[in-house]
C-alpha cells in the first residue's frame, strides 16, 4: 500500500477560559478538600489499627506454630 501524507487539519484558536470561580473561592475550596483529606486519613488509620489488633493474635500463633515446628526438626536431625 503506497505511503501518503495526512491532510493538514484547520486548527481553531484556543481563547482563555473564563473564571469560574475566584481566587478566595478556590483557596476556601483547598481548605475544605484537606479537611476531609485528613478526616478520610484519620478514618483509615483507626481501621489499620483494628484490622492489626484483630489480626495480630492469629500472626503470632503462626509465627509460633512455625517455631515450634522447625525446632522440633531440627532437634531430629542435629547430629552430635
Amino acid at each position: 500500500m503506497p505511503r501518503t501524507r495526512k491532510q493538514a487539519v484547520n486548527v481553531a484558536e484556543v481563547s482563555a477560559p473564563q473564571v469560574i470561580i475566584t481566587r478566595d473561592q478556590y483557596f476556601q475550596d483547598i481548605k475544605v478538600r484537606w479537611q476531609i483529606h485528613q478526616y478520610e486519613v484519620n478514618k483509615l488509620r483507626e481501621d489499620v489499627i483494628k484490622f492489626t489488633q484483630i489480626v495480630s493474635p492469629y500472626v503470632k500463633q503462626a509465627v509460633d506454630y512455625v517455631t515450634e515446628k522447625y525446632q522440633q526438626l531440627t532437634a531430629k536431625h542435629v547430629t552430635v
